[in-house]
């Protein structure tokens, strides 16, 4: 299973005036600096927990499947997809695409695809919308938080070779709450 993400929104995920608060960072001379470690933290946030904070097109290319297939990427953004329809493709040997019309979603933070009919195909290919919303105020407060977090980590650590990997101590216990179990 592979996927890519196209982004809807072109908000950024966090507020600038919360990330300089929680790094306790006065000024305006850095603020482009540290607007680009809250893009890396949210980044490091969506991939850690396989989420969408802020809304997006996700497209899943699946090669075995059976009539119950999980969606990679979540919580499903069942409010744009009026927008943003599902769609799902067979896709045969040659790459050639037809369109399947058996299936539907089973919504929430680790969506599910049914499908309704059997689809003899090479491969199947997935569209879907995926986010909390359009606006960073649609994001979980505790997300928001561990943005904040781990980019005031990232300021604090610029330069540092020797410093620890990975997300902050606070947007880690964070990230585990919205994590999908794996098994």
């Amino acid at each position: 299973m592979t996927h890519t993400r196209t982004p809807i929104s072109t908000a950024a995920a966090w507020h600038l005036s919360d990330v300089k608060e929680r790094g306790r960072i006065d000024g305006d001379d850095e603020d482009a600096g540290i607007a680009m470690m809250a893009d890396t933290a949210a980044a490091e946030i969506e991939r850690h927990c396989e989420l969408a904070l802020l809304a997006q097109t996700i497209t899943v290319t699946v090669d075995e499947w059976c009539n119950r297939i999980p969606l990679p990427v979540g919580p499903f953004w069942a409010a744009g997809a009026s927008e943003h329809p599902v769609e799902v493709e067979a896709v045969a040997e040659d790459g050639s695409t037809s369109n399947v019309t058996g299936f539907y979603v089973l919504p929430g933070r680790y969506p599910i695809l049914k499908l309704t009919e059997t689809v003899a195909a090479h491969g199947l290919r997935i569209t879907y919308p995926a986010g909390y919303g359009e606006e960073v105020g649609s994001i979980p407060a505790d997300l928001q938080l561990a943005i904040s977090d781990h980019a005031a980590r990232l300021y604090d650590m610029r330069g540092a070779d020797d410093a620890p990997q990975g997300l902050s101590i606070a947007a880690a216990r964070i990230a585990a709450r919205h994590r999908r179990v794996a098994i």
